[in-house]
């Protein structure tokens, strides 16, 4: 992308404070030097929080090469990033902040398109979209741009890590500083008061703007602590500034539900591993204020089951039971084992003391309605040819579910709004009848896709069928469906998604697929008739196959050609029996169809002439096509001469 020419005031400060982050903090400086934006629009403000290895040497060697756009801070060491960030902020100058660490780096234009979206949408804050890199997770949401957004209508809330844009003037505005409360995470008020007071949010989802780095030496600081306490300090913390900030309802639960889904999960981890149980009854204790102050019903509602449990026994001190489902969850997930009961639309995981008298707790506790998937193994695809049945093998069931279950097949119009199911009779036979399935009729042309839909105990859970990724490389199913006087092609295939699709393209004559005529010709053995013969595909019982004449005024004559059934053989000659100019044509006949009959012009043959007849003593005919129109149709004069009137007229 090309640097745009700007004021001497730059639109971008990089902020990197550096303790010992030799040697990725080469990378991660000229990641910034190197921006698209160009010098011109940039300043980076790096300081060495007294660190002990060669990172204050490499910075100086930096800058001397940068003098005009790296500026270089030497200070004691602090403990943490917040001090060196914050002296950082009181001296830039550009527009906008990144705060960017040591050991990670940008994508080469990412500080240009983040400036470009904040400039065009007038947001205080943008996002990019992180990579990670050397098996460093990253956060997933940034799955599509956001012009303008908030925490409140989107997952931006998810990531509280601070490598982000920020308006200068919205920190100024708010004096918004990295604070010294927090060991750890001490980034998450600062984001936080961002994000609420900004005038937007953007998100650049289409580049990757920032690579996290997997430091080899573990020297990610959000790696080395180790600090329960720590971590129950960023909660103490965080819930009651969220408090501060929303009032209560669904929006202040929505980012409390953040903290308890993301941070608490970090505390139970360790909790079990806690050797003196002093320690692990004081971690509770710190806890169950939290919970009695800022722990809703609907926030409870939103959480995963097993996740519920867990905060509910921190909420009632029941520290033993707590113990024993963390020992419950701490088996892998392919391995962990419980049953779901569906009771009136509602499900149930059998976690520990599920319906335990002893312990009562509430059946909403262990509510997994909202987790109930369906387990599907499905394989290839397969079809009756003489009955139009697809199967798809495998079998589905609600997971974890041990009651019986009916299962629906259910299309939907994947560009309208048509909908239509068909019963199963097992949850381990997928079958779809083409000829019926569209409430007893073929599926309209168009792109179909397939659900599955499963019901026991109340509840109706429906998910795509197939989703899984060995299914996509299944050769795909064509059939052409005979539908009356019709065929519909249909192609029935996995997408690359591995769920299964069903294409059904436009009618076509069964008159011009099946078909094959032979040239019209004049029979050998009776000059009045007309000769046609040829090969008819599929014709069903009760069919027939005609010949129809009509002429000027309407009048028609109908002759039912016979086929052999075994070979679809025919040849007949077709009588002309009226003078007249009349047009040739065949006609498929099949009772019940919509349209009932189908028509096929007898197409002209080039070399077919006149032919002569007479049929009474002193009475001449003949017969001789016309010159073919626009609709190529066979039309044969027929006329009469009589012997008496010619010789009177010579």
């Amino acid at each position: 992308m090309m640097s745009i020419q700007t004021s001497h005031v730059p639109d971008v400060s990089v902020i990197i404070a550096a303790y010992n982050a030799m040697p990725y903090l080469t990378k991660s400086v000229t990641s910034a030097l190197e921006q698209s934006i160009g010098h011109d629009r940039l300043e980076i403000i790096a300081v060495n929080d007294g660190s002990t290895d060669a990172t204050g040497a490499e910075l100086d060697r930096l800058a001397a090469g940068h003098p005009g756009t790296l500026k270089v801070i030497h200070q004691e060491n602090s403990g943490g990033p917040a001090r060196p960030r914050n002296r950082a902020l009181d001296i830039a100058r550009g527009r906008f902040v990144f705060i960017l660490d040591a050991d990670d780096y940008l994508g080469p234009e990412a500080l240009e398109r983040m400036v470009a979206v904040a400039d065009a949408n007038g947001t205080d804050v943008v996002l990019g979209k992180t990579i990670g890199v050397g098996g460093r997770k990253s956060p997933t949401m940034y799955k599509k741009n956001e012009e303008n957004t908030d925490v409140f209508s989107s997952r931006a809330y998810w990531t509280l890590n601070p490598m982000k844009l920020y308006r200068r003037e919205l920190l100024e505005k708010h004096r918004i500083r990295f604070g010294y409360e927090l060991r750890v995470c001490e980034d998450q008020p600062f984001v936080m008061l961002a994000y609420l007071r900004a005038s937007g949010i953007s998100v650049v989802a289409d580049y990757d703007c920032v690579y996290w780095s997997y430091r080899d030496d573990g020297g990610n600081i959000t790696r080395t602590i180790q600090d329960l306490p720590s971590r129950v300090e960023v909660l103490q913390h965080m819930l009651p500034l969220v408090a501060s900030e929303v009032p209560a309802g669904p929006r202040r639960d929505l980012l409390i539900h953040r903290h308890l889904e993301i941070d608490l999960p970090w505390i139970l981890r360790r909790i079990a591993h806690v050797e003196e149980r002093a320690e692990q009854e004081k971690v509770l204790a710190d806890l169950r204020p939290l919970f009695d102050a800022y722990y809703t019903e609907a926030l409870a509602a939103g959480l995963p089951a097993m996740l519920r449990l867990q905060c509910h026994l921190i909420q009632h001190g029941m520290l033993d039971e707590l113990l024993t489902v963390r020992r419950f969850n701490e088996v892998p997930s392919a391995d962990r084992v419980f049953d779901v009961t569906v009771e009136d639309g509602r499900a149930y995981a059998h976690y520990p003391y599920f319906r335990d008298d002893a312990v009562a707790i509430p059946d909403s506790v262990y509510d997994y309605t909202a987790q109930l998937s369906i387990r599907q193994d499905v394989g290839p695809l397969s079809l009756d040819e003489e009955s139009a049945v697809l199967r798809v093998e495998g079998s589905v069931r609600l997971h974890r579910v041990p009651q019986e279950q009916q299962a629906t097949l259910i299309v939907r119009e994947r560009d309208g709004a048509a909908e239509h199911r068909v019963a199963l009779d097992s949850t381990d036979r997928l079958c779809l009848p083409l000829r019926s399935a569209a409430d007893g009729r073929p599926l309209a042309t168009g792109t179909w896709d397939v659900f599955i839909g499963l019901s026991t105990g109340g509840h109706t859970q429906e998910a795509r069928l197939g989703g899984q990724a060995e299914a996509s490389g299944t050769v795909s199913v064509r059939h052409e469906l005979c539908d009356g006087t019709q065929l519909r092609p249909v192609r029935a295939y996995f997408t690359q998604h591995g769920n299964l699709s069903i294409k059904v393209s436009a009618p076509v004559s069964r008159l011009r697929r099946d078909l094959e005529p032979d040239k019209a010709s004049w029979s050998p053995a009776d000059p009045s008739r007309v000769l046609l013969s040829g090969t008819l595909r599929g014709l069903g019982q009760g069919e027939r196959l005609l010949v129809r004449l009509t002429n000027a005024v309407g009048s028609r004559q109908e002759f039912t050609i016979a086929v052999d059934p075994q070979t679809g053989r025919f040849e007949q000659a077709v009588p002309l029996t009226a003078p007249g100019d009349w047009r040739v044509q065949w006609l498929l006949d099949v009772p019940g169809a919509t349209p009932r009959r189908a028509t096929r012009a007898v197409s002209v043959p080039e070399d077919l002439g006149v032919t002569q007849w007479r049929r009474r003593l002193l009475q001449f005919w003949y017969a001789k096509p016309l010159p073919a129109g626009k609709t190529k149709t066979l039309t044969l004069r027929v006329g009469r001469k009589s012997l008496v009137k010619g010789l009177l007229r010579k």
